[in-house]
């Protein structure tokens, strides 16, 4: 049995509103509000839904590129939210991203060597000889060519830098890849060549990914377990497959409705909802003004994250 690589706990990152002459703190913005979720190692652990809810702020939080408001990232068993910048060196190398855009990730003015390379270089990993031939390897097991380390990133296509930019996640070889909606950028037939390539290094190098998109499509094809998030909470967790055959909240199957099906004569489930209502304030369940199903009780009163069966849970009084 796999043991947990990454734990969150009570994770709420929260951005202040200022306003006025002296910029005084009028409210605040729950980008990340009490968030809780476990990836065991070697896994992928899907975090899905629309732009806005808090995915890739969560993202960036355990990475401690974004400070936390509250809650514990345990990493190996050690929470990494309190620690300094003279202990945190030492995880950054367990602890890569890969990012969505491939055309801004990269310096254009830096090669291809020197782009892979940095990492190494910063940690002292590898200088000199060593480095380039560790360089030329990282190139060689993403699909590109060892000759490409004296080109520019202007030189290749979006699934060529997307390529590169996974070279340099793996250049220190991590444990935990944080992959940032890594193919949302890209044609969908050089989707699934990245796809796939994520789940060849995941088998050679026993990797664990926390995988962020808004595509349920994508998350199904490669994650293990997947999140759910609206407006900065987790509303459903479950195993990939049993979310995708058997939906619990409302907002899940919405964006399983979304999906594209291939089949011209399937009818497609209607899911009623109020443009723009996903910004009101509500002081119970906060789907409630999109919800087709929720009542009286649901707008005064804010569900939590409950198991429902066998490990699926779900934010819902309806589920």
């Amino acid at each position: 049995m796999n043991t947990n690589l990454l734990k969150v706990e009570n994770l709420k990152t929260y951005f202040a509103i200022k306003k006025g002459l002296l910029r005084r703190t009028v409210g605040f913005v729950k980008a990340v509000d009490d968030v809780n979720f476990d990836i065991p190692t070697g896994s992928t652990f899907g975090l899905v839904g629309e732009s806005g809810s808090g995915k890739t702020t969560a993202a960036r939080t355990i990475a401690r590129l974004v400070p936390a408001t509250s809650g514990k990232v345990f990493f190996e068993n050690k929470n990494i939210l309190p620690m300094r910048q003279s202990e945190l060196i030492k995880i950054r190398k367990d602890i890569s991203i890969v990012f969505q855009d491939p055309y801004s990730s990269l310096n254009p003015r830096m090669t291809v060597g020197t782009i892979v390379g940095e990492p190494l270089a910063v940690h002292k990993a590898a200088k000199g000889s060593e480095l380039t031939d560790r360089v030329r390897r990282l190139l060689e097991k993403v699909g590109l060519s060892a000759d490409h380390i004296n080109r520019y990133p202007h030189e290749f296509s979006g699934g060529q830098r997307q390529r590169i930019g996974i070279a340099r996640a793996l250049a220190l070889e991590p444990k935990l890849v944080i992959c940032d909606e890594p193919v949302s950028a890209l044609d969908v037939s050089i989707q699934s060549q990245i796809l796939n390539l994520l789940k060849d290094l995941q088998e050679q190098f026993n990797l664990t990914y926390l995988f962020i998109a808004h595509d349920l499509s994508v998350v199904e094809f490669i994650s293990d377990t997947v999140a759910v998030m609206y407006l900065g909470k987790v509303v459903e967790i479950a195993a990939a497959d049993v979310l995708y055959k058997n939906p619990l909240h409302p907002y899940t199957k919405l964006l399983l409705n979304a999906i594209p099906r291939p089949v011209p004569e399937r009818k497609k489930s209607t899911v009623w909802y109020e443009a723009g209502a996903e910004f009101e304030c509500s002081a119970g369940c906060p789907f409630y003004p999109r919800c087709p199903i929720g009542d009286e009780f649901c707008s005064k009163n804010a569900p939590k994250l409950e198991e429902k069966a066998n490990g699926h849970k779900a934010a819902c009084f309806k589920a």
